[in-house]
């Protein structure tokens, strides 16, 4: 516990969609360490997008909700939210404003000129998302350089990301901290029957649809396949239903992919505890929490060879592509159809390796040592 009341740690967590999560890795994280921060004695608010917010309540696991409306665009939808809450934080009696994704380093003046202690998450190297444009990148390495300016405390999901800002900037003050992962309860195939699919009967892909996780170079290397299994794209867009159009027309008329839209809940349970293997094929990762729920379901990931993917897994626990090269995927997933037992020792031990590495109870912990060294409570 924090301690007594007077030492209570007063936290605004602003960048984010809202919670209870219902997609992006950004969303969950923060759902699993606000509510744990929680528990640990903290008062703590996340600022939410009303249109994305699944409950109207006012407080969810401990948690304090705050709705605020944004203009629901690509462009304006994050920066207007964002602006909003900051004021308001910058307003009310917070001790620590914690801001999520590099984008929002910026806003953290605010806040600081009304007296508050600042730290910003590095989910991501934001700018290289092939979805934004020349100004939008621009706007991100702006609100990056502002992070250090203002003397944030700063918090990396990955060591990658550190070395990118000591090497960027010469910034040394980062602390790495990853994300983590809850061990499930697998569950059999109900709800997904309606699509056809049976226990490990296909190939999953569960992400965002948007350009940078390369669903179009998975759909292209499983059509080379000669197999009976299925493949599965699975995941909401956010503002890219051009780019879904364009992995679905790559999909052509092959009955054997099937796009099941965003699956929550049971469902992704059922997803996940069902499939074959995991293909995670990005281009760009902050530190993939999708892929250690794989992880956590037991199944062996497929993944793209970017430092990202290859800082959370190795040859031991999975297998690796070279990225974007369709025909390296392609016979590295005909390679794992055809030698199922050393798929599924490699996914035992990565279930093994999430539970020892990625505890959810100890991020808390040691971002809660992060508000504490900003306000000099060590």
């Amino acid at each position: 516990m924090v301690g007594k009341d007077k030492d209570r740690i007063k936290v605004a967590m602003i960048g984010l969609r809202g919670i209870p999560a219902s997609n992006g890795g950004i969303e969950v994280a923060v759902e699993e360490i606000s509510t744990r921060l929680a528990k640990l004695g903290c008062d703590v608010t996340v600022f939410c997008r009303s249109q994305y917010c699944l409950t109207r309540h006012k407080s969810y696991r401990g948690v304090n909700l705050k709705n605020i409306p944004t203009l629901n665009t690509k462009t304006t939808e994050a920066i207007v939210h964002s602006t909003a809450a900051s004021m308001v934080a910058a307003l009310s009696d917070f001790d620590i404003v914690h801001f999520h994704a590099m984008a929002n380093g910026i806003f953290s003046l605010l806040p600081k000129i009304a007296g508050k202690k600042t730290v910003v998450t590095f989910h991501g190297i934001d700018w290289e998302r092939e979805k934004w444009g020349r100004l939008a990148r621009a706007y991100i390495k702006f609100s990056e350089r502002a992070t250090y300016l203002l003397k944030n405390k700063v918090i990396s999901v990955s060591n990658k990301i550190k070395d990118y800002c000591k090497n960027r900037f010469n910034f040394t003050d980062v602390t790495v901290i990853p994300n983590g992962v809850n061990i499930p309860k697998s569950r059999l195939i109900k709800s997904l029957k309606r699509f056809g699919l049976k226990r490990d009967g296909y190939i999953l892909f569960l992400s965002r649809i948007v350009p940078e996780k390369e669903a179009h170079t998975l759909v292209k290397a499983f059509r080379k396949l000669k197999t009976r299994q299925k493949l599965v794209i699975a995941g909401p867009t956010t503002h890219t239903d051009d780019y879904l159009k364009k992995v679905k027309e790559s999909a052509g008329d092959d009955k054997r992919i099937i796009f099941t839209g965003p699956l929550y809940g049971d469902e992704k349970t059922e997803a996940f505890s069902n499939c074959s293997f995991f293909v995670l094929p990005s281009t760009i990762e902050g530190m993939p929490i999708v892929l250690l729920e794989a992880m956590s379901f037991g199944k062996c990931p497929l993944v793209s060879d970017i430092a990202e993917n290859l800082e959370v897994v190795d040859d031991s626990v999975s297998f690796s592509f070279k990225v974007r090269t369709v025909n390296d995927l392609a016979r590295k997933m005909d390679f794992m159809l055809k030698h199922k037992a050393t798929v599924n020792t490699k996914g035992r031990k990565a279930k093994e390796l999430v539970k020892q590495k990625y505890n959810w109870d100890k991020i808390a912990e040691q971002t809660l040592e992060v508000y504490r060294k900003a306000l000099g409570r060590q």
